[in-house]
């Protein structure tokens, strides 16, 4: 089951880089449970594949126009944790306007069961400066 709760994370990512969000959600159990830093305008608790379509929507809208597609790569690294897999990936932003950059680590916690993602925990490096970039 390794593999295969690898393979979807992998997946899960290459969505989020092309957009899919029908990818996004494939790789989610219909009782998934997303936990996203409170401070980010896509940030909170999130249930359910609703909840799910509301956080990859809001996330899209935050960042689709400072991520152009040189930016969206996460440049990810995958490890296996059993039932667990933990990325450790970059979020990175280009403001045109301001020529302004953010590329700021990140640690994501997926708790698998059956080869789908249940649970879902984000941990930024600096959600200050992620808002500052996000908001100034």
């Amino acid at each position: 089951m390794s593999q295969q709760n690898l393979e979807n994370v992998r997946r899960l990512f290459e969505a989020v880089e092309e957009r899919d969000i029908g990818g996004v959600l494939a790789a989610y159990a219909p009782e998934i449970v997303i936990r996203d830093a409170e401070s980010l305008p896509y940030g909170g608790v999130h249930s359910g594949l609703e909840g799910a379509k509301q956080h990859v929507e809001g996330a899209a809208q935050t960042w689709n126009h400072l991520q152009p597609p040189a930016e969206r790569k996460m440049d990810a690294v995958f490890l296996d944790a059993e039932d667990y897999v933990i990325v450790l990936w970059q979020l990175k932003g280009l403001a045109a306007s301001s020529g302004k950059k953010l590329d700021s680590p990140v640690v994501s916690v997926y708790k698998m069961r059956d080869g789908k993602i249940v649970e879902s925990q984000m941990f930024y490096a600096d959600t200050v400066a992620i808002g500052q970039f996000l908001f100034s």
